[in-house]
């Protein structure tokens, strides 16, 4: 399946400065995926459990990349949409699944028509758009009555992610970080979801979602506590308030 690009002349600055990013980044590094492959488990166990998807579904995947998220996804799609605005993470993903259908647009603006979809999967996306409350209408719009929005993003509230990723922080390192990348305080994603209109809201934070490697390089001689401390966080129940990454989903009444 050919990849597309749409709107690329309405592309705000934030989503070119995205966009361009990624392309260099996949440019160098030939591939992203940032977890390891139980973290990618782990998702697609809380997509099911805040989802509970039945039967094959139509599902949009916004934020895509390479085509890493999919696996979250495709065991309950019938047929599944990839978008991202980067065109090289785009080439790679048809590369490895030709059969999906796979598009740059810009999440805020896309080329779907009114409740195409059952289910749109915001895959550690809205932290990367200013104004992401434009993205979850959209996605609003897309999705069928009774369908589901789903995301998963870096939480503020989580201290690694409010000492070294958060912009205003002292120790801020902008290593590895995109240009309009900040973690998001759950209480603002879930003010988010229901100003969109979605009902019937779910989010819990996560942890144990071990990193496969982290920027700047230095950083990885020391990612294997990290990845244990994280494990840990999980097991004692502070993962679930305090965890790296909060969990949201909603859903579109009836």
């Amino acid at each position: 399946m050919q990849v597309t690009r749409t709107g690329s002349q309405g592309l705000a600055a934030a989503a070119i400065a995205e966009a361009t990013y990624f392309d260099a980044l996949i440019t160098a590094e030939g591939d992203f995926n940032p977890f390891e492959s139980r973290a990618w488990d782990t998702l697609r166990r809380r997509f099911v459990e805040f989802v509970a998807p039945r039967g094959e579904l139509r599902i949009l995947d916004v934020g895509c990349g390479t085509g890493e998220s999919r696996q979250l996804y495709i065991d309950h799609a019938a047929d599944y949409v990839g978008i991202d605005l980067a065109s090289q993470a785009l080439g790679i993903a048809r590369e490895k699944f030709p059969g999906d259908t796979w598009m740059c647009c810009d999440a805020r603006e896309v080329p779907f028509a009114d409740e195409a979809f059952d289910v749109v999967a915001y895959s550690s996306v809205l932290h990367h758009i200013p104004d992401f409350q434009k993205a979850l209408v959209e996605g609003f719009r897309i999705l069928r009555p009774g369908g589901y929005a789903f995301a998963f993003d870096p939480n503020l509230l989580h201290p690694a992610m409010a000492l070294f990723r958060y912009p205003k922080s002292p120790l801020y390192s902008a290593h590895g970080v995109s240009p309009n990348e900040a973690p998001l305080m759950p209480r603002r994603l879930r003010s988010a979801f229901n100003d969109a209109g979605f009902v019937g809201l779910r989010q819990r934070a996560q942890s144990d979602l071990a990193y496969r490697q982290v920027a700047p390089v230095v950083l990885n001689a020391c990612l294997g506590v990290y990845n244990f401390a994280d494990h840990w966080f999980e097991r004692v129940g502070l993962g679930r308030w305090f965890g790296t990454f909060v969990i949201t989903s909603g859903r579109k009444p009836l």
